[in-house]
């Protein structure tokens, strides 16, 4: 495996690189006479600095249609606006800190590959892995990855069948733009497996990083590196990472994010594409030393640009990707009419209805199915008063999360129910007895929580009967036997 990456681009530069004497002018014949009159004399030109602009986006989870209702500035938009920042200073790079490709059905339905083909079209330099890139399995991370033109950044994802970092992912990328040089680091939160579905990061284990950053870190700037950067999906940063580093954007909190941590900028900007970052650096050639312009830098949500009178157009190449993904593969299901929502649904209201229906759905299967419970954080978007479509469902549930159901005694049960999550009971509750087993339905990532933890959601793993089947492909049916569903019912 690689322990770095280069990428050699190619930049015209917007500044001047250097001053030259123009020929015949007084000063250039003075600076001739004296090297002719001493050898030992040198003339020496100032460079003028050079501004270095990082955009970033995190937690895009595959929102490339442009909503303007949410604030979500789609693929196409994202392209424009990178353009647009390009032809005004090509020192600029498009990065990202992670779940990019998993969470609309648009991306869903090409497990990423949308993504992946409109990021390239853009000119991405890096990519940090987040957690919700393993949702498919490790196969679609390889797959996506063979199919980028930039790296994959994981430095501290680890396979525990060779006790070596993940084949998919490079440690870090030292990006080589002429006459100075910037080193990206990528890292994951160390405890983010637990964020999983756990089949799906059985074979991996994301470890503490701050080691791995100061190596990585002291091999760049052996390497040349005159700026790093660390791409970090996660809230918050470890501890001895900032010395070893000049800026980081954070990601998996879809928080906005502009704080000075121990002098260091940490940026983060929202999820969905409703922000993107911006750090501006000035890197002096003359003495190679680099400064974070705080006041030039900075987070725009899709109001800002709106506001600012800088609301991007279209990227017509990214455009023409998308268009030809939504004709040949992704209308077709994601703009299937299923049916009418009466009043607004909230995620609340979804989830609640989830469990409803997961309820009756597993009682067709076991009759004596007795609860249901859906997480929370399963639960993405709400949908709108009126028409509701396929793609609407797949945004509010876009997990590939299988409805399992489970025996549980009825010790187990009653922690099931005392947990934080959608729980729907029948009507007619029996006493509890401690020892007896009942049966229940949950999706699966709750389930294989009990793999990591037998602690957490407790059953008995031998006798699961596994549906096969998606809560959005369950509720799918409902709104096309029903046709309208009210929404004010599950308040």
């Amino acid at each position: 495996m690689k322990t770095s990456f280069i990428l050699s681009l190619s930049i015209s530069f917007m500044l001047s690189s250097c001053v030259v004497a123009t020929s015949g002018s007084s000063e250039n014949s003075t600076l001739s006479s004296i090297s002719e009159s001493s050898s030992s004399t040198q003339s020496s030109v100032l460079q003028e600095p050079k501004l270095i602009d990082l955009y970033n986006v995190n937690d895009f989870h595959g929102a490339v249609e442009h909503n303007s209702r949410n604030g979500e500035l789609g693929i196409a938009r994202l392209g424009g606006f990178f353009e647009s920042r390009q032809a005004i200073n090509p020192h600029s790079f498009m990065l990202s800190s992670g779940d990019m490709w998993q969470g609309s059905a648009d991306s869903n339905i090409t497990k990423g590959r949308l993504m992946v083909d409109t990021m390239n079209d853009i000119g991405f330099t890096a990519m940090a892995i987040g957690n919700h890139e393993f949702d498919w399995m490790d196969d679609a991370i390889i797959e996506n990855e063979e199919n980028m033109n930039f790296p994959l950044l994981g430095i501290n994802v680890m396979d525990k069948r060779t006790n070596q970092r993940a084949t998919f992912v490079e440690p870090y990328v030292l990006v080589d733009a002429i006459d100075f040089q910037i080193g990206f680091i990528g890292t994951i939160g160390s405890n983010l497996e637990s964020s999983i579905l756990a089949s799906a990061v059985n074979n991996y284990d994301f470890v503490p990083y701050t080691s791995l950053v100061m190596t990585a870190s002291e091999a760049l700037r052996h390497q040349g590196a005159d700026l790093i950067i660390l791409l970090n999906h996660d809230g918050t940063v470890e501890p001895g990472v900032l010395p070893y580093v000049d800026g980081v954007f954070n990601g998996h909190t879809h928080r906005i994010e502009k704080n000075m941590i121990q002098t260091k900028p940490v940026y983060q900007a929202s999820a969905y594409g409703r922000a993107i970052g911006h750090m501006r650096f000035s890197y002096d050639p003359n003495d190679q030393s680099v400064e974070f312009l705080a006041l030039q830098s900075g987070v725009y949500t899709y109001s800002d640009l709106a506001t600012l009178n800088q609301f991007p157009s279209p990227s017509l190449s990214v455009e023409t990707i998308y268009n030809t993904y939504l004709n040949e593969e992704i209308n077709l299901i994601k703009n299937e009419v299923i049916g009418t929502a009466i009043g607004d649904f909230s995620s609340n209201q979804l989830g609640r209805l989830a469990v409803e229906e997961m309820l009756t759905f597993a009682q067709g299967i076991e009759p004596s199915v007795l609860a249901s419970f859906h997480n929370f954080g399963g639960v993405r978007a709400g949908i709108p008063s009126g028409e509701v479509t396929y793609g609407d469902l797949y945004r509010a549930f876009p997990f590939d999360n299988e409805l399992v159901i489970l025996p549980v005694t009825g010790s187990e049960l009653n922690w099931w129910l005392a947990q934080s999550n959608h729980i729907k009971t029948i009507s007619s509750m029996p006493s509890i007895q401690s020892s007896s087993t009942y049966y229940i339905v949950t999706i699966n990532y709750l389930s294989e929580k009990h793999w990591e933890n037998e602690g957490l959601y407790p059953h008995d793993e031998d006798h699961i009967i596994n549906s096969f089947n998606y809560i959005r492909e369950v509720l799918k049916e409902r709104w096309l036997s029903q046709d309208s569903i009210q929404a004010s019912l599950y308040s």
